[in-house]
């Protein structure tokens, strides 16, 4: 049954007494769970995501105002003749919604959790080490989530009533907030600058068309709203990223900015809302905006230029676990076309939950990433160097532990919430070089390019 409107209330009049208390055991070594924002779960964060860091292009928030020109200064190498940026990449690494539910007001004993000491665990292991490789940034080229908010299929009532479009509406918003708000906050407290792309299952998850879609498909608009409002604006609802195609069904959620003088990042939003459907392109005023940020690139020669959307454009590639997306027209899209005319150095992309490596027009593409749950978390450590972008992926192992058994979503998708990653299990499965003039040199493993 579902939850009376009292216990909605409920919900909803004590969002606003500050953090949750920690509640339950954790796994040997684990961090307790982290907690949500009671406040933030029903309107969202009442702060920007402080620690993210703000666009070092020097840009202002102004509407009008073009990114600042160059640095005129020659770009080094690190002090120790070590990189001079690092960065990594972990698509889909989670691709779950992972919270502890018995912290909301709605809980109650008996009822399902969202959560498992096992979970929480792999999670710890997963994101202390990418800390541990001390990146400037990390990219995450979507699927954050699980996203299945449009159903509450055993009718828990968890996060409210779900009965009228009012009420869906409202629902999706206070699970997005509660499950988006746990993954910026692991970010944020571990010092990790997120930089983050629209992934399929962060709007709801295909498919789209049909008269069964159709509340999931009219409301992605609310799914990219929740997705710019945890990861893309600042405190005052201001975009974090001033550069970004304006007056366009995309301003909130692509965007360019400069991650140092040397390396430029270019993140889209690969999916275009129509009538009937949601479509995998990049069409329209983002498509004329890209042009414009790699033109302006190209004019001042950055030395590195790296775009980030959610699904590859280049096939076949390897998948795993996967609905294996991919972008319309590949390699004739004219976003393909774009990124070669321009000269764009790596596209990195996400959704196949396995790594491969194709190239087409001088621009070469890095399909990566691996499921959490499924003990294949995967993540891509890139470093740049003057003459060279040296890239490998690592994979972390694990195994069942406990009696964990199928996590607990909102929808009916149930995933394992038993594996738990092995710390110290991380091994590389492929590495490459990329060279400025667009060679690429030394694959290995799952690195090694497909297609020749």
């Amino acid at each position: 049954m579902q939850r009376s409107t009292l216990a909605t209330a409920v919900l909803t009049c004590t969002l606003a007494l500050g953090t949750f208390a920690a509640i339950g055991g954790t796994a040997a070594g684990a961090r307790p769970p982290v907690r949500a924002d009671r406040a933030a779960i029903e309107t969202g964060p009442a702060t920007a995501p402080s620690q993210l860091p703000r666009p070092t292009d020097g840009a202002s928030p102004e509407p009008t105002r073009e990114p600042d020109p160059a640095p005129t200064a020659e770009p080094t190498q690190g002090v120790t003749g070590g990189p001079a940026y690092t960065f990594v990449a972990a698509p889909d690494f989670l691709n779950q919604d992972v919270g502890d539910l018995r912290t909301l007001p709605t809980w109650r004993a008996g009822d399902p959790n969202s959560w498992t000491p096992q979970l929480e665990s792999s999670i710890d292991v997963f994101l202390d080490e990418v800390a541990d490789q001390d990146p400037q940034a990390v990219l995450v080229p979507g699927d954050l989530v699980e996203g299945h908010w449009t159903k509450d299929t055993g009718g828990t009532g968890i996060f409210g009533p779900s009965s009228t479009t009012r009420d869906k509406v409202a629902m999706v918003r206070r699970a997005g907030n509660f499950y988006h708000s746990l993954y910026r906050q692991r970010f944020e407290e571990r010092g990790l600058d997120l930089y983050p792309a629209v992934g399929d299952h962060d709007i709801g998850d295909n498919p789209w068309s049909g008269p069964r879609q159709a509340f999931k498909r009219e409301h992605v608009g609310v799914f990219k709203d929740l997705f710019a409002t945890w990861y893309l604006q600042e405190r005052d609802g201001s975009p974090r990223f001033p550069d970004r195609p304006r007056h366009s069904p995309w301003e909130d959620t692509a965007y360019a900015t400069s991650l140092s003088p040397d390396v430029l990042l270019v993140s889209v939003d690969v999916f275009h809302r129509t009538r009937n459907d949601v479509r995998t392109e990049v069409v329209g005023k983002q498509l004329a905006w890209l042009r414009q940020v790699l033109h302006r690139a190209q004019e001042r020669g950055t030395r590195w230029v790296i775009v980030q959307g959610h699904t590859p454009v280049l096939g076949p590639v390897r998948y795993r676990s996967s609905s294996d997306l991919g972008l319309r027209g590949g390699a004739h899209s004219p976003f393909w076309r774009v990124l070669e005319r321009y000269g764009v150095d790596m596209y990195l992309a996400g959704e196949v939950h396995d790594t491969s490596v194709r190239r087409a027009g001088g621009v070469t593409q890095v399909a990566t990433g691996g499921l959490l749950y499924k003990a294949e978390a995967t993540y891509l450590l890139g470093q740049a160097y003057d003459d060279r972008l040296e890239l490998e992926v690592r994979e972390l192992d694990g195994e069942l532990t406990g009696a964990g058994g199928k996590l607990w979503q909102l929808g009916a998708y149930r995933t394992n919430g038993s594996r738990e990653l092995t710390p110290g299990s991380s091994h590389t499965v492929g590495t490459l070089t990329l060279r400025r003039n667009g060679d690429q040199e030394d694959g290995t493993g799952k690195m090694v390019p497909l297609g020749r």
